[in-house]
């Protein structure tokens, strides 16, 4: 199977666990989707496991390379930026946040795949402490890192929601720059 099919399986699976969840679909579903055998998402995924696995792999290298690719914004405008295609992501496309996909059912989530999901959100974090950390040069925190951190992320995970229930994707960003405004000094 080619590079290129192998890409295929992993963005289509994507796909699928956004839209369904893990268990929201089969092996032989996605196969199906591909119109490609089942044994050849076996040969090269022994399991669904093995899938998801390299699936929250997939989402922390793109979320790396994302990063990469937005670095040179001031710290502020990356965290807006990454509101923005998260919500694209989530709204738009009719997909659910892949650390939140599994929450609902974490007891159920093998560990292996719980150490790859909480790799991700570890990630995300270390990235926005980066980015507070540098906003602390220059405006002075009204709450502690962690407390800003938690907190953006607490924020975006609601706001996404309720742009999807709303349908008023916008209000994501608006309540985000409104968070990032009350907690500077």
């Amino acid at each position: 199977m080619s590079t290129t099919t192998k890409s295929e399986i992993l963005h289509e699976a994507s796909r699928m666990l956004l839209s369904k969840g893990l268990h929201g679909f089969s092996l032989q579903e996605l196969a199906t989707e591909l119109n490609i055998k089942k044994a050849s998402l076996y040969h090269h995924y022994p399991s669904k496991l093995a899938l998801a696995i390299e699936l929250y792999r997939f989402y922390q290298t793109s979320f790396i390379s994302w990063t990469e690719k937005n670095k040179d914004y001031e710290s502020e405008k990356q965290i807006i930026l990454y509101a923005q295609e998260v919500t694209r992501w989530i709204c738009h496309k009719q997909r659910v946040c892949p650390v939140g996909a599994l929450s609902l059912e974490w007891h159920l989530v093998d560990p292996l795949l719980q150490v790859e999901i909480k790799k991700l959100h570890e990630l995300q974090k270390e990235w926005l402490t980066k980015l507070f950390k540098s906003i602390q040069k220059t405006s002075k925190l009204k709450i502690t890192l962690s407390e800003a951190v938690m907190g953006t992320m607490a924020l975006m995970q609601g706001s996404i929601q309720l742009a999807r229930i709303t349908e008023k994707s916008e209000m994501v960003k608006s309540n985000l720059k409104s968070y990032l405004k009350s907690i500077k000094g």
